[in-house]
């Protein structure tokens, strides 16, 4: 009898670790490229963290407008930093680029503001420029000194304007000529996160 209670029992513990384990291959699977109501970090593998408000079908829409892109709380090196002009710069170098790259990727037409007809609209908010060292860049490697960008944001629909989707994205930058100078790594940053917001509006 204790043997076949013990033999149970270690069935029993199988079926729910084989249970466990295809719930979180489902939940994994639900989560690369998702596109149903809920939040989502590491989103397809791409972007940190999406949260998918309301599900839409981005064929029915015309364009894209990047309607506002606030640089307004991002943190300065002190002036007496070498970095500071760099970043000071960078503040409206960020929105061309982003944007750049959101035109490179994206599959619809885009503009600054919204027009007439179907429109999906980007508002994003810029909350870290961090330079990095330069120095570190060329002298480590590896990744050492990268710039880092990182943004959030959301996604709506311009006639209702409902909230669609919110995300949240940090890349870095850690290689040029030369260790890369500033400008170039910013740039080059901020086109990426353009390109990734374009793969999560193409995904839908």
């Amino acid at each position: 009898m204790g043997g076949m209670i013990a033999r149970n029992i270690v069935l029993f513990c199988v079926a729910i670790g084989g249970l466990t384990l295809g719930l979180a291959r489902e939940a994994s699977a639900g989560r690369k490229g998702a596109t149903t109501p809920g939040t989502y970090q590491d989103w397809n593998g791409d972007i940190d963290e999406v949260t998918i408000l309301q599900t839409f079908n981005a064929s029915s829409y015309a364009s894209i407008a990047v309607e506002s892109f606030d640089t307004a709380g991002v943190p300065l090196p002190k002036p007496s930093d070498n970095t500071y002009e760099a970043v000071r710069r960078a503040l409206g170098a960020v929105k061309p680029a982003f944007m750049e790259g959101l035109a490179q990727k994206a599959q619809r037409k885009i503009g600054a503001n919204a027009g007439g007809g179907r429109t999906l609209v980007i508002r994003a908010r810029l909350t870290k420029l961090d330079p990095g060292s330069q120095a570190a860049r060329y002298w480590a490697g590896f990744g050492a000194g990268a710039v880092k960008i990182q943004m959030s944001g959301e996604i709506l629909d311009a006639s209702s304007k409902k909230t669609l989707v919110r995300f949240r994205q940090e890349r870095r930058s850690g290689f040029g000529v030369f260790g890369g100078g500033y400008e170039e790594l910013f740039r080059r940053t901020a086109r990426q996160i353009g390109e990734d917001v374009a793969g999560l509006l193409n995904a839908f």
